[in-house]
């Protein structure tokens, strides 16, 4: 799953361009533990509110979803042993609601109960030499399981005391949905919104020409990225993930951040990179996790219910032949469509 995200809002950095009436407005700042981008086509006095819509709607997922600080509603969550309702609020409600209906689709592939097993990645890479005991891998894998947890009229309520949430693989996307809404209801119907690298677009810039987005070469130097492949965004979300950012030595197994929930263990087959187009930003961030997890065959068996969900089309990246990237694509479309 991927790694946990830092305090939410800590300033902005505005860009503008374009004539003062409808040009290309910008401001960027961190979030998450990364960073945040907007972009949108409008008028320069919009410039100031849709700073604060994006900086409320940033500061209200950090206080719903951050495992950084412990009055969040996760945090309260998961440090609670009833297993009587917990009270949360609509957002939290609403993005756990998706997450369960997601690992229902993909088979537990993804998985919003894998905190116990990200928490033991996190500790093994900032500690190599104290190991992943097999042992503590099963102990964690036993806590891990979406059909523990249930959002009910009154709040959501786990089926085991030990059972906790980690929502970092939709969180971001979801931000950016919720981000989209409010610049909608500006009056903004153009935009483009990246929250640590999960993107929505919507409409087209003011000469008519879409957003370009591009899939990250997964060789590249992070400092540097260079796209596999680009293409135009129109009305539609397009979220990446990886294992090739976050790994760590230990023992003498390479370990990275993405588990098979199901298992406890890194995925066996060599999927390096997923990247899934759909209308929800939150949606897309979550189908990416789970094919980096499933196998070939879970793939195509779960593509139906990743399109029910909203899913368009998906792009994995494997080892190809010198240092080359084979790619598989589930009904992505060409560069120029």
């Amino acid at each position: 799953m991927p790694a946990q995200r830092g305090p939410v809002f800590a300033g902005l950095l505005l860009l503008t361009a374009g004539c003062a009436e409808q040009g290309v407005h910008a401001f960027a700042g961190p979030t998450m533990g990364s960073t945040y981008e907007v972009k949108f086509v409008g008028a320069a006095a919009q410039v100031a509110a849709a700073q604060r819509v994006v900086e409320r709607d940033l500061a209200a997922f950090d206080e719903a979803f951050s495992n950084w600080r412990p009055d969040s509603e996760i945090a309260r969550f998961n440090a609670s042993r009833s297993l009587a309702p917990v009270p949360v609020s609509d957002r939290f409600a609403d993005v756990l609601r998706l997450a369960l209906r997601i690992a229902a689709a993909t088979d537990g592939a993804y998985d919003p109960t894998v905190k116990p097993l990200s928490d033991l990645y996190r500790a093994a890479k900032a500690d190599p030499a104290a190991g992943l005991a097999p042992a503590a891998l099963d102990a964690a894998k036993a806590r891990v399981g979406y059909r523990e947890v249930a959002v009910e009229r009154g709040g959501v309520r786990k089926a085991r005391p030990d059972v906790e949430l980690d929502l970092d693989g939709i969180v971001a996307g979801a931000a950016a949905d919720a981000i989209g809404a409010s610049l909608r209801a500006l009056g903004v119907d153009s935009y483009y919104v990246q929250v640590t690298g999960e993107v929505l677009c919507r409409g087209v810039k003011p000469d008519g020409s879409p957003w370009r987005i591009g899939v990250v070469d997964p060789s590249s130097d992070a400092g540097a990225q260079a796209a596999v492949v680009a293409l135009p965004l129109r009305d539609a979300a397009l979220c990446s993930s990886g294992d090739y950012r976050n790994r760590a030595v230990v023992g003498d197994e390479v370990m990275h951040h993405v588990f098979d929930p199901r298992t406890g263990r890194n995925p066996a087959h060599r999927v390096v990179s997923a990247s899934v187009l759909a209308g929800s930003c939150a949606a897309a961030d979550a189908f990416g996790t789970a094919l980096l997890v499933l196998s070939p065959e879970e793939v195509e068996e779960a593509w139906a219910g990743m399109k029910r969900l909203g899913a368009r089309g998906a792009l994995l990246l494997t080892p190809g032949p010198n240092g080359t990237w084979d790619k598989v694509e589930l009904e992505w479309p060409s560069e120029d469509s």
